[in-house]
């Protein structure tokens, strides 16, 4: 397997903003109308937002990149773990902070990077409360995004 090209990286990251954008759509009615947690085997919190999130960006990971595997972190608490060696794969949260998130403060991001040979490549952090965008491929590509 060979790495992306600078160019490819450029051209994920512009893919992974909408599916960064659906994840957080998905999200914002549970912290509106508010949610009950459940906690997982680890004793951390869960929520059907996370679960929701999740879905919605595994789905989109699958569509852009169907041979990429993708460590999610619901799906690795529910004890499924894809192989994938020392190779290329994502790396989601679907929902970062899910105590402030179930507490009301608004600091609870969407998190998805891609690994290649063990390192992050690019990835993207949004805000869902501000729908604010963070995201970069590689140098000179850090780009920022308000809500649209």
């Amino acid at each position: 397997m060979s790495r992306f090209t600078p160019a490819e990286r450029v051209d994920l990251l512009a893919a992974l903003c909408p599916i960064a954008r659906a994840a957080s759509a998905v999200i914002m009615p549970y912290y509106h109308q508010g949610v009950v947690a459940r906690t997982k085997a680890d004793r951390s919190p869960v929520s059907d937002a996370d679960e929701a999130a999740e879905q919605v960006i595994l789905a989109g990971l699958a569509q852009l990149t169907p041979d990429i595997p993708v460590i999610a972190e619901e799906e690795v608490a529910a004890g499924r773990i894809p192989a994938i060696g020392g190779g290329r794969f994502w790396l989601v949260d679907p929902l970062d902070g899910t105590k402030e998130f179930l507490k009301g403060v608004p600091e609870f991001t969407v998190n998805i990077a891609l690994v290649e040979d063990r390192l992050p490549v690019l990835g993207v952090v949004l805000i869902p409360p501000t729908g604010q965008l963070y995201g970069g491929a590689g140098p000179g590509t850090a780009m920022t995004e308000n809500a649209t």
